[in-house]
């Protein structure tokens, strides 16, 4: 019911005794007809809020148990590690599409999925990450960041249940990198090694990995090559020379391969860069060339840790 001013209703009038007012009669008027007043204006509509590009968050993708990412591996006495020249132009710049089932078939069998479990107090827990076959003796690549500090570490081959012990051969936390050893291991798969200097933007690109350390098999996604020789900040230090896609990369990814259309590793998946309150950012990820790569590897087989 509106409410109404009091100032807005008028004295009655005076009234006029008619000649024929008996007294006693009470006397006779009409008050004034009261107005509502009118509804409030309807409030100021305010203007949206405008998004400011400030900075990109960079995430590397390794996570805790639940939310996902790992390590492993040992070194071999007589590593036998196949390159393959890749060519410069992609399958889908030439007009053929990309066959996603047949890259993968060719990859999937040396992609591992990587369990490093810590030990220090309060801050126990387990990490998921993803690793790529380099030997058949059992030789893995990953992330530093999915082991590093790992009190113990597990590798799981694909399509098997039980997990493999894993000794870390060397780490390059500067440059993300970590080799492990399979302990035990022969007769495994191993990836084919592609040429990142070969890359060019626009190429077809599939990234393989332990995706929120789903059960079930590794998660595929493709996309392509979005930008070279990107360089990043971390918590680590400075990356350089980055390789950028946007085939979708996850938690759990980290140390997985990037691919291109010939089944050949271009990439380590290890970083993604995330949303903040000023900045979006959507299938921005990075994986660190295949060349530089190889380069820490042979390090890491001669003298274990580098800065």
């Amino acid at each position: 019911m509106p409410t109404v001013d009091q100032s807005s209703v008028l004295d009655p009038p005076a009234v006029e005794e008619p000649e024929s007012w008996a007294p006693g009669a009470p006397p006779s008027w009409t008050p004034p007809e009261q107005t509502t007043p009118p509804p409030p204006p309807p409030p100021r509509r305010r203007r949206p809020w405008r998004i400011a590009a400030a900075f990109l968050g960079v995430a590397l993708v390794a996570g805790s148990a639940g939310g996902v990412v790992t390590r492993e591996l040992e070194p071999s006495p007589t590593p036998t590690t196949t390159v393959v020249r890749t060519a410069s132009a992609s399958p889908q710049l030439a007009g053929d599409s990309l066959d996603v089932a047949q890259v993968v078939a060719k990859v999937e069998p040396a992609v591992v999925s990587i369990q490093a479990s810590t030990n220090q107090g309060p801050f126990s827990g387990t990490a998921a990450g993803s690793g790529i076959i380099l030997t058949s003796d059992g030789e893995v690549l990953t992330n530093a960041h999915v082991v590093n500090g790992a009190s113990s570490i597990t590798v799981t081959l694909n399509g098997q249940s039980q997990a493999r012990a894993a000794t870390l051969v060397g780490i390059d936390t500067s440059n993300d990198l970590a080799l492990l050893k399979i302990n035990g291991a022969s007769n495994l798969p191993t990836v084919s090694l592609g040429k990142s200097s070969d890359v060019a933007v626009g190429d077809d690109a599939v990234a393989i990995g332990n995706a929120l350390a789903l059960q079930g098999g590794p998660t595929v996604t493709k996309g392509i090559i979005s930008a070279l020789n990107r360089d990043l900040g971390t918590n680590s230090g400075e990356m350089s020379g980055l390789i950028q896609t946007d085939a979708s990369i996850s938690s759990g990814n980290s140390g997985g391969p990037l691919v291109n259309a010939a089944g050949q590793v271009i990439g380590i998946n290890t970083a993604v860069a995330a949303s903040s309150q000023t900045t979006t950012a959507e299938n921005i990820g990075f994986a660190i060339p295949i060349d530089k790569a190889m380069t820490i590897v042979a390090q890491l087989r001669a003298g274990g840790s580098t800065s």
